[in-house]
């Protein structure tokens, strides 16, 4: 059996905004997609940061037109590729404790995003197989 990779497994596509988004339309946004993360691209559509729905919290009390993304941003998000081996990715994601990565291109000069890696897929396949 060939060794699986982040591709066999990833969402393709991810909802992106920009850091000048307003947390009311992220929420917005997540609520019409229902999803619970968005990710943060700036203006070349490199990957800036990740916005969970936990993070949307962090804007309770404060006017949520005028709060963007760039203030609530989780800016240290991991990402790889979807040539990764998905052993290596199971790996980062337990090294760093966290429940997604961002899946990019390989093509520089701007990585642009092309999917997800939820540990709920790496679940859900392990559920099936």
């Amino acid at each position: 059996m060939a060794e699986l990779l982040v591709k066999d497994l990833m969402r393709h596509g991810a909802v992106t905004c920009g850091l000048d988004t307003s947390v009311k339309e992220i929420a917005q946004i997540m609520v019409v997609n229902r999803i619970r993360y968005v990710v943060v691209t700036d203006d070349h559509g490199a990957v800036s940061g990740i916005i969970s729905a936990r993070s949307i919290l962090k804007a309770w009390g404060q006017d949520l037109e005028q709060t963007t993304a760039k203030g609530i941003l989780l800016p240290y998000t991991v990402t790889t590729t979807p040539e990764t081996p998905l052993a290596e990715a199971i790996k980062m994601m337990q090294k760093r404790r966290i429940q997604h990565l961002v899946i990019v291109s390989e093509q520089a000069p701007h990585k642009r995003v092309v999917g997800i890696l939820a540990a709920v897929d790496v679940v859900k396949y392990m559920g099936r197989s």
